[in-house]
């Protein structure tokens, strides 16, 4: 009989409940009904012994909205999920005769000895690359993540099981004309708001508006459901595009709006604060490295009393990815040739946070990785070549997207808010999931719905994403720099730039993670803000990403 210990932290919007002889613990939200009703059923399957795999699968496919929980008698019986991306993670240690599970990964560490082997040093390799690791795995040897779309279950008998219950399958194409999906997203897009909104249940909405389109979205969508409870947000350094953009959206749609000002003096003293240190603590999954963005922003923003201690954050997370932003580059070339291409593509894109860590081993190390969940995902799925860029989409979901940039929700939970995030609905999800590629593809049926529908009146003459450099001295100084790299080449230049300039184009000053000089004497060559703070990450775990010798285990 396997041993079940349940290592719950009852903290940051994680709640506990007793359903008869079982501890329940959940954090989330559940729109297709009630969590109560949810959890109930969830209790009842573990509890029948006439329950098929197929009863849980479809239980969890059906709930819509995001969430985890765990269901345990402590005895024999264990059941803890993720939703469809994993933006509340769970973690587990499972062998023959202990099964331990935990809503934070370091405390499974403490009950669960690392062995001979100290680090999982693949697992190192992804994170210093890309930020967050590939399928299951942490950087402890004997603790694993549950993934996206996936659930644990034991029924007092001797094995548990980790099942996937859903994959994103953007494969699953319905032929439609565009005129048709247009409506339909139009009525899926107010579906996914106006659920949303009672969900809220006349609570303040809090939207991180930027320049883009998803925020936008957002907000615009709420203005045409005549919702007025709504606050939004911009932030960043000064004169910065995204803040000019967003002032002027929110004034057309006649919502309150703050600036929250940073810079790298602000950002540094942010992160040197006892409080910044909690905050880092709590976002250790030992499975990839945290997410500042919006951090300080609604540190500021909460001190400043201007939102209500209910409020709950929406952003726009994941609308680039799912609406076609990321597709991939069609490929002529078929079966190994097209499998390269792919892979060789995944890494330039996502595994490429230091140039000095692309040597021949790592990157094969990195391909190995990505081949076995690529060719998986085909068997699994019947799919082929013609799938391609599909498969891309597939293989991010179940990566970045929902191992690294669902973790921006961390920083609305550590302040002491909920959050919702609309464009990772189940009914959303679905919907994409339908559209043909060549509707996806520039976005344009999301863009040219989006500009159609016109909601709030802002998608007609306000500017999109109109990037440029906010600094006016770091324009004056980087142009003067640029005369004597006139007969140097380009790439000598943008090396130059890189080192010395770079370090203060980003619009959230996150870079300030690590002082200037590190920047302006680094020879392994960052790629952004992420790259530091995936650096700082291990370095705290007593690993220097510059060691010949913490890769040698590979």
């Amino acid at each position: 009989m396997i041993e079940i210990n349940a290592i719950v932290k009852e903290w940051y919007n994680w709640k506990h409940y007793k359903i008869g002889k079982f501890d329940v613990w959940f954090n989330g939200y559940i729109l297709n009904g009630s969590k109560t009703l949810f959890l109930n059923k969830g209790v009842g399957l573990l509890k029948s012994a006439l329950s098929t795999n197929n009863d849980f699968d479809c239980w969890m496919k059906d709930a819509r909205g995001h969430f985890s929980f765990i269901i345990t008698d402590h005895k024999k019986k264990i059941l803890c999920g993720v939703d469809r991306v994993n933006t509340i993670p769970i973690f587990y240690h499972l062998n023959n005769t202990k099964a331990v599970i935990s809503n934070y990964a370091p405390d499974i560490s403490k009950v669960v000895d690392v062995g001979k082997k100290e680090h999982n040093y693949q697992a190192i390799l992804e994170i210093a690359m890309s930020g967050y690791t590939i399928g299951k795995k942490t950087i402890h040897p004997k603790i694993s993540q549950l993934c996206a779309g996936e659930f644990l279950i034991l029924r007092g008998g001797d094995t548990a099981q980790v099942r996937r219950y859903y994959q994103y399958s953007p494969w699953k194409t319905k032929e439609k004309s565009k005129a048709k999906l247009k409506n339909e997203l139009t009525e899926v897009s107010r579906q996914i708001l106006k659920d949303m909104v009672k969900n809220a249940d006349g609570r303040q909405i809090v939207i991180p508006l930027s320049a883009g389109n998803d925020s936008r979205f957002i907000a615009s969508g709420l203005k045409e459901l005549k919702v007025k409870n709504v606050f939004c947000f911009s932030y960043g350094i000064n004169n910065n595009f995204e803040v000019e953009t967003a002032k002027k959206i929110a004034e057309k749609l006649d919502y309150q709006w703050l600036y929250v000002p940073l810079s790298i003096k602000s950002q540094t003293a942010f992160f040197k604060e006892k409080e910044f240190d909690d905050f880092w603590k709590f976002t250790d999954t030992l499975s990839n490295s945290p997410v500042l963005i919006d951090y300080s922003a609604v540190k500021k923003i909460k001190e400043s009393g201007k939102i209500s201690k209910d409020a709950i954050f929406v952003n726009g997370n994941a609308g680039d990815f799912i609406t076609g932003n990321h597709l991939m580059s069609n490929c002529s070339l078929s079966g190994d040739k097209n499998k390269s291409y792919l892979i060789e593509s995944m890494l330039k894109k996502h595994y490429s946070l230091w140039n000095c860590l692309k040597t021949v081993d790592n990157v094969s190390a990195i391909k190995s990785e990505l081949e076995k969940e690529v060719s998986k995902l085909i068997n699994d799925y019947a799919l082929s070549w013609s799938n391609f860029s599909e498969i891309g989409e597939s293989m991010e979901w179940l990566g970045r997207q929902s191992k690294f940039v669902t973790t921006t929700q961390r920083s609305y939970e550590f302040h002491g808010y909920n959050w919702m995030l609309p464009m990772w609905d189940t009914i959303y999800m679905d919907f994409w999931e339908s559209v043909p590629k060549r509707y996806k593809s520039g976005q344009s049926l999301y863009i040219e719905t989006l500009r159609e529908n016109n909601w709030g009146g802002v998608w007609g003459n306000i500017q999109v994403n109109n990037k440029r450099i906010a600094s006016n001295k770091l324009k004056t100084v980087r142009n003067f720099s640029k005369i004597f790299f006139a007969f140097s080449g380009k790439d000598v230049w943008h090396q130059f730039d890189k080192k010395f300039f770079s370090y203060f184009y980003d619009n959230t000053a996150g870079t300030a993670i690590m002082p200037y000089k590190h920047a302006f004497f680094d020879r392994c060559g960052f790629r952004s803000r992420n790259s530091w703070i995936a650096k700082r990450y291990l370095y705290e775990k007593g690993i220097d990403i510059n060691s010949d010798k913490i890769f040698k285990d590979l």
